[in-house]
């Protein structure tokens, strides 16, 4: 079967691996999907409809290996059974056409500037792959380059003023450095090219500094409709206080900012935690604070703040046997729990269960064309 994507088509790539099946037919299956999963968990659980997604040009963000060689570089994928031997994808119908843009513009530019594609068996060469994501409401856009050593970072600062008058948008450029032999993973040294550090990022009405390496939502309109949805929640909950954990830099708690007297948020990473402080003050909401620590392993510091709801945002591998313990354990009234990955939300709710039963659920469909899909749980505390 034909679909609209030419490297599906030609087995370039199979990443959307439900693309052959009717946008309708997708729905269907994660709402059977998403109501399996959690349908135990509540005696009369109020089943939202599910917030759709366009089916091309949604991806605002794009992460791309680069492979082949300095004269032909690929931009694209690994090699499926020879790594080296990479898979090319300029036109991805699914990202946002200024990505593409600027990807099909960096395949000369690699070759220009001798940036050279790193060998993954012979572990040699510089240049591993890119990152780039575009925020369509600020139109802004920042470019990574990911790199095995510094080596070429001089010549990447050459290339800047090239770049930068192509893509008046390129507003923000870094070299993320990772010299471990591995394929594609993102290091811990991230160094800045241009004198700006961070792009505009807008959000429904709310601006926010995203910096290259905090973490963003793939489908900016999907990820809005999510925040909003939440804070339309909390506004029915009516706490005094909320805490949200895993907050990044913090987007629910800014959404919901003026549904609760006090918000506090939790975040292992100490960069987006300085982010959103900046972003609260920025703003001039001084009841929005944010620490850096372990979301699991902050049940000291609950008790200390007494919040009515908890919101959680973990990561696919969901909140973790000490996490659960803790919502146990502190006991609040209410908890909202976003997730990417129904199997360990339907783990942690099963876990949950002693104590909370589900009241509402609403899917977002932040990954088209593929199984994925968002989840937000309202879950409330049983009666004694």
């Amino acid at each position: 079967m034909s679909t609209f994507c030419k490297y599906f088509n030609d087995g370039v790539c199979r990443s959307c691996d439900q693309i052959e099946d009717d946008y309708a037919l997708q729905v269907h299956a994660k709402t059977n999907r998403c109501q399996s999963e959690l349908g135990g968990f509540g005696s009369s659980i109020q089943w939202r409809k599910p917030e759709l997604s366009l089916l091309t040009g949604f991806r605002n963000r794009a992460k791309l290996s680069v492979t082949g060689s300095l004269d032909a570089p690929i931009i694209g994928l690994v090699g499926e059974k020879v790594l080296d031997q990479g898979r090319e994808l300029l036109s991805c119908p699914i990202h946002h056409p200024r990505i593409n843009q600027l990807v099909q513009a960096l395949k000369t530019w690699i070759s220009q500037y001798r940036l050279t594609p790193y060998r993954i068996v012979e572990r040699q060469g510089e240049l591993k792959g890119v990152i780039l994501f575009y925020s369509p409401m600020s139109k802004q856009m920042y470019l990574r380059f990911v790199l095995r050593s510094q080596e070429c970072v001089v010549r990447i600062r050459k290339a800047l003023p090239e770049m930068q008058a192509a893509f008046h948008d390129l507003v923000c450029v870094s070299a993320n450095i990772q010299p471990i032999p591995h394929a594609f993973l993102e290091g811990p040294v991230e160094i800045l090219l241009t004198n700006q550090s961070s792009i505009l990022h807008q959000m429904g009405v709310l601006k926010f500094q995203l910096t290259p390496q905090a973490f963003v939502q793939t489908n900016v309109d999907v990820a809005t409709r999510l925040y909003q949805t939440a804070a339309e929640w909390i506004g029915e909950i009516s706490p005094q206080k909320a805490t949200e954990l895993f907050c990044g830099q913090g987007a629910f708690s800014f959404f919901a900012h003026s549904q609760a007297k006090e918000w506090l948020g939790i975040e292992v990473n100490a960069s987006a935690v300085e982010i959103a402080n900046r972003s609260a003050n920025q703003m001039g909401y001084s009841h929005l604070r944010f620490v850096a620590a372990d979301a699991t392993n902050v049940l000291h510091e609950l008790q200390r703040f007494s919040p009515d709801l908890v919101l959680v945002n973990p990561p696919r591998r969901g909140l973790s046997q000490s996490g659960v313990r803790m919502l146990l354990d502190y006991s609040p009234r209410d908890i909202l729990y976003s997730s990417c990955d129904i199997e360990t939300l339907r783990s942690d709710v099963e876990n949950l269960a002693q104590a909370y039963e589900i009241k509402r659920v609403q899917w977002f469909d932040l990954f088209p064309h593929t199984s994925h899909f968002e989840t937000l749980v309202w879950l409330v505390r049983r009666s004694a």
